[in-house]
């Protein structure tokens, strides 16, 4: 996270302490030391290092780069076809037709 300043953009940085398990946040330079005072306890805590989110905004990177071309367009309503005979049920109508002669 960035906060503006007058002197320009300054980082906020997330510290830990662990003789009290307190975490804080402090804006300071890039310059400045990564082991500063916890401000409950006054020990020396460490800087966390943490994951930045990342938004992908617009139209999408994955349709416009990624996606395949000329997919066909998928059907989403149902469609029923007929029932078509087994060859079992084949079989046995052949079967009854030759017994009646």
């Amino acid at each position: 996270m960035w906060f503006c300043d007058i002197g320009g953009q300054v980082p906020i940085y997330e510290y830990y302490c662990s003789s009290c398990n307190s975490n804080f946040e402090l804006k300071q330079s890039f310059e400045a030391d990564t082991v500063q005072p916890c401000p409950n306890c006054k020990t020396s805590s460490q800087r966390n290092f943490n994951v930045p989110t990342v938004i992908y905004k617009g139209s999408g990177f994955y349709t416009t780069d990624y996606a395949r071309k000329n997919t066909p367009p998928t059907n989403t309503t149902n469609t029923t076809t007929p029932k078509t005979e087994t060859s079992s049920e084949k079989s046995e109508s052949k079967t009854e037709t030759n017994t009646k002669e």
